[in-house]
Protein backbone atom coordinates (compact mmCIF):
# COMPACT_ATOMS: atom_id res chain seq x y z
CA UNK A 1 0.00 0.00 0.00
CA UNK A 2 3.24 2.51 -0.22
CA UNK A 3 3.19 3.27 3.33
CA UNK A 4 5.95 5.40 4.10
CA UNK A 5 5.90 4.46 7.96
CA UNK A 6 4.56 2.23 9.80
CA UNK A 7 0.96 2.46 11.51
CA UNK A 8 0.18 2.94 15.23
CA UNK A 9 0.56 -1.20 16.10
CA UNK A 10 0.16 0.07 20.13
CA UNK A 11 -3.05 -2.14 20.28
CA UNK A 12 -1.58 -5.00 19.05
CA UNK A 13 1.90 -5.14 20.96
CA UNK A 14 0.60 -8.26 22.93
CA UNK A 15 -1.00 -10.14 20.41
CA UNK A 16 0.47 -9.34 17.02
CA UNK A 17 2.03 -12.74 15.46
CA UNK A 18 2.43 -12.20 11.74
CA UNK A 19 3.29 -8.99 10.15
CA UNK A 20 3.71 -7.88 6.40
CA UNK A 21 5.17 -5.49 5.26
CA UNK A 22 5.86 -6.13 1.75
CA UNK A 23 5.77 -3.38 -1.28
CA UNK A 24 5.48 -0.62 0.77
CA UNK A 25 8.04 2.39 0.57
CA UNK A 26 9.50 1.82 3.72
CA UNK A 27 13.42 3.54 3.09
CA UNK A 28 14.75 2.46 6.89
CA UNK A 29 13.67 -0.71 8.91
CA UNK A 30 10.52 -0.50 10.90
CA UNK A 31 12.20 -0.09 14.75
CA UNK A 32 8.73 -0.24 16.07
CA UNK A 33 8.06 -3.75 15.59
CA UNK A 34 10.84 -4.47 18.42
CA UNK A 35 8.24 -3.94 20.64
CA UNK A 36 6.11 -6.85 19.59
CA UNK A 37 7.22 -9.69 21.31
CA UNK A 38 5.19 -12.00 20.51
CA UNK A 39 5.59 -11.51 16.78
CA UNK A 40 6.89 -14.49 14.79
CA UNK A 41 6.60 -13.86 11.37
CA UNK A 42 7.72 -10.53 10.11
CA UNK A 43 7.74 -9.83 5.74
CA UNK A 44 9.89 -6.99 4.59
CA UNK A 45 9.44 -8.21 0.58
CA UNK A 46 10.60 -5.32 -1.81
CA UNK A 47 11.21 -2.50 0.03
CA UNK A 48 14.19 -0.13 -0.35
CA UNK A 49 15.30 -0.84 2.89
CA UNK A 50 19.77 -0.62 3.20
CA UNK A 51 20.23 -1.66 6.95
CA UNK A 52 18.51 -3.94 9.42
CA UNK A 53 19.41 -2.95 12.86
CA UNK A 54 21.55 -5.19 15.29
CA UNK A 55 18.61 -4.92 17.47
CA UNK A 56 17.04 -7.21 15.70
CA UNK A 57 17.73 -10.12 18.25
CA UNK A 58 15.24 -8.49 20.79
CA UNK A 59 12.22 -10.41 18.51
CA UNK A 60 13.53 -13.64 20.65
CA UNK A 61 10.02 -15.23 18.96
CA UNK A 62 10.70 -14.80 15.44
CA UNK A 63 10.58 -18.06 13.56
CA UNK A 64 10.34 -16.84 10.12
CA UNK A 65 12.10 -13.46 8.50
CA UNK A 66 11.91 -12.07 4.83
CA UNK A 67 13.66 -9.52 3.35
CA UNK A 68 14.13 -10.21 0.18
CA UNK A 69 14.23 -7.80 -2.80
CA UNK A 70 15.48 -4.93 -0.84
CA UNK A 71 19.31 -2.93 -0.56
CA UNK A 72 20.63 -4.60 1.79
CA UNK A 73 24.80 -5.25 1.34
CA UNK A 74 25.39 -6.85 4.99
CA UNK A 75 23.23 -8.81 7.38
CA UNK A 76 23.73 -8.01 11.20
CA UNK A 77 25.25 -10.20 13.69
CA UNK A 78 21.95 -9.48 15.82
CA UNK A 79 20.05 -11.91 13.00
CA UNK A 80 21.79 -15.14 14.03
CA UNK A 81 21.40 -14.42 18.16
CA UNK A 82 17.26 -15.45 17.22
CA UNK A 83 17.02 -19.22 18.35
CA UNK A 84 13.75 -19.87 17.23
CA UNK A 85 14.57 -18.17 13.17
CA UNK A 86 14.10 -21.48 11.01
CA UNK A 87 13.42 -20.14 7.78
CA UNK A 88 16.02 -16.44 7.09
CA UNK A 89 14.83 -15.17 3.12
CA UNK A 90 17.41 -12.46 2.20
CA UNK A 91 16.80 -13.20 -1.39
CA UNK A 92 17.37 -10.41 -4.39
CA UNK A 93 19.62 -8.26 -2.52
CA UNK A 94 23.22 -6.50 -2.24
CA UNK A 95 25.27 -9.05 -0.12
CA UNK A 96 28.51 -10.08 -0.57
CA UNK A 97 29.29 -11.68 2.91
CA UNK A 98 27.09 -14.13 5.12
CA UNK A 99 28.90 -14.33 8.56
CA UNK A 100 30.25 -17.19 9.92
CA UNK A 101 27.91 -17.14 13.11
CA UNK A 102 25.37 -18.55 10.70
CA UNK A 103 26.22 -21.80 12.72
CA UNK A 104 24.35 -20.37 15.81
CA UNK A 105 20.62 -20.67 13.70
CA UNK A 106 20.13 -24.00 15.66
CA UNK A 107 17.07 -24.84 14.28
CA UNK A 108 17.34 -23.51 10.65
CA UNK A 109 15.51 -25.45 7.88
CA UNK A 110 14.98 -22.99 5.10
CA UNK A 111 17.85 -20.26 3.58
CA UNK A 112 17.20 -18.45 0.86
CA UNK A 113 20.22 -16.36 -0.44
CA UNK A 114 19.88 -16.34 -4.58
CA UNK A 115 20.25 -13.56 -6.67
CA UNK A 116 23.49 -11.73 -4.41
CA UNK A 117 26.57 -11.58 -4.61
CA UNK A 118 27.92 -14.22 -3.10
CA UNK A 119 30.87 -15.86 -3.98
CA UNK A 120 30.80 -18.30 -1.15
CA UNK A 121 29.65 -19.67 2.02
CA UNK A 122 31.03 -19.19 5.22
CA UNK A 123 32.99 -22.36 6.83
CA UNK A 124 30.59 -22.62 9.74
CA UNK A 125 28.22 -23.56 7.41
CA UNK A 126 29.40 -26.52 6.51
CA UNK A 127 28.36 -27.58 10.20
CA UNK A 128 24.55 -27.24 8.63
CA UNK A 129 25.29 -30.18 7.00
CA UNK A 130 26.46 -32.64 9.28
CA UNK A 131 24.82 -35.18 10.70
CA UNK A 132 26.47 -34.41 14.41
CA UNK A 133 24.97 -31.38 15.05
CA UNK A 134 21.61 -32.79 13.50
CA UNK A 135 20.55 -29.33 12.25
CA UNK A 136 17.07 -29.75 10.04
CA UNK A 137 17.87 -27.54 7.23
CA UNK A 138 15.76 -28.76 4.00
CA UNK A 139 16.19 -26.36 1.89
CA UNK A 140 18.63 -23.87 0.18
CA UNK A 141 18.32 -21.59 -2.65
CA UNK A 142 22.06 -20.13 -3.73
CA UNK A 143 21.63 -19.84 -7.52
CA UNK A 144 22.37 -16.76 -9.17
CA UNK A 145 25.06 -15.69 -7.00
CA UNK A 146 29.26 -15.29 -8.04
CA UNK A 147 30.33 -19.08 -6.86
CA UNK A 148 31.33 -19.81 -10.54
CA UNK A 149 35.22 -20.83 -10.22
CA UNK A 150 36.39 -18.61 -12.23
CA UNK A 151 35.26 -15.88 -9.67
CA UNK A 152 36.58 -16.99 -6.36
CA UNK A 153 39.98 -15.78 -6.71
CA UNK A 154 38.85 -12.36 -7.59
CA UNK A 155 37.00 -12.33 -4.56
CA UNK A 156 39.75 -13.59 -2.20
CA UNK A 157 42.72 -11.40 -2.26
CA UNK A 158 45.03 -11.96 0.42
CA UNK A 159 47.67 -9.14 0.86
CA UNK A 160 50.66 -9.59 2.48
CA UNK A 161 50.56 -10.16 6.35
CA UNK A 162 52.89 -7.31 8.54
CA UNK A 163 55.74 -8.98 9.97
CA UNK A 164 54.50 -7.37 13.68
CA UNK A 165 51.43 -9.56 13.11
CA UNK A 166 52.92 -13.04 12.63
CA UNK A 167 55.76 -11.55 15.29
CA UNK A 168 52.59 -10.74 17.85
CA UNK A 169 50.88 -14.11 16.78
CA UNK A 170 54.62 -16.14 17.70
CA UNK A 171 54.27 -14.03 21.07
CA UNK A 172 51.34 -15.20 22.05
CA UNK A 173 51.65 -18.73 20.75
CA UNK A 174 54.99 -19.20 23.29
CA UNK A 175 53.31 -16.80 25.94
CA UNK A 176 55.81 -14.56 25.96
CA UNK A 177 53.38 -11.95 27.76
CA UNK A 178 54.78 -13.11 30.99
CA UNK A 179 58.46 -11.77 30.28
CA UNK A 180 57.52 -8.69 29.73
CA UNK A 181 55.23 -6.19 31.45
CA UNK A 182 54.66 -3.56 28.69
CA UNK A 183 52.53 -5.02 25.64
CA UNK A 184 51.42 -2.88 23.12
CA UNK A 185 47.89 -2.77 22.09
CA UNK A 186 48.91 -4.53 18.39
CA UNK A 187 49.69 -7.71 20.37
CA UNK A 188 47.16 -7.23 22.41
CA UNK A 189 44.07 -6.95 19.81
CA UNK A 190 43.26 -10.36 18.98
CA UNK A 191 40.66 -12.92 17.30
CA UNK A 192 39.90 -16.56 17.81
CA UNK A 193 40.78 -18.43 14.83
CA UNK A 194 42.19 -22.03 13.82
CA UNK A 195 41.55 -22.94 17.84
CA UNK A 196 44.19 -20.55 18.36
CA UNK A 197 44.88 -16.49 18.10
CA UNK A 198 44.98 -14.54 15.28
CA UNK A 199 46.15 -10.63 14.42
CA UNK A 200 45.41 -8.84 11.44
CA UNK A 201 43.11 -10.15 8.96
CA UNK A 202 44.39 -13.57 8.39
CA UNK A 203 44.15 -15.23 5.03
CA UNK A 204 40.84 -16.02 3.30
CA UNK A 205 40.69 -19.10 1.43
CA UNK A 206 37.86 -20.98 -0.41
CA UNK A 207 37.45 -23.85 -0.98
CA UNK A 208 35.19 -26.89 -3.07
CA UNK A 209 32.96 -29.39 -1.57
CA UNK A 210 30.91 -31.83 -4.25
CA UNK A 211 27.53 -33.12 -3.58
CA UNK A 212 26.81 -31.29 -1.04
CA UNK A 213 22.88 -30.77 -0.02
CA UNK A 214 22.15 -31.78 -4.02
CA UNK A 215 24.85 -29.38 -5.21
CA UNK A 216 27.71 -30.79 -7.55
CA UNK A 217 30.09 -27.92 -6.51
CA UNK A 218 30.09 -25.62 -3.78
CA UNK A 219 32.56 -23.51 -2.70
CA UNK A 220 33.35 -22.24 1.26
CA UNK A 221 35.45 -19.64 3.09
CA UNK A 222 37.74 -20.38 5.11
CA UNK A 223 39.70 -17.97 7.59
CA UNK A 224 43.65 -19.13 8.01
CA UNK A 225 45.98 -17.43 10.89
CA UNK A 226 49.04 -17.90 8.34
CA UNK A 227 49.87 -19.01 5.23
CA UNK A 228 51.22 -21.86 7.54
Amino acid sequence: YFLFHLPDLTPLMDTLVYLNLSFTNLLFFPIEVFNIKTLQVLVLQNNPIREIPNNIHTLKSLKKFTVSFNLLSHLPSGLFLLEDLWYPDVAYNDISFIPNDIKNLRKLKCLNIEENQLSALPSGKLNLFTKILNLPLKFLRIENNFIYPLLWNEKVQNQTQKLTHLAALCFSRNNLKERYIDITEDIKKKKICCSGPRYGKGLWLVQCYRNIFRFGRLPFYFHACSSS
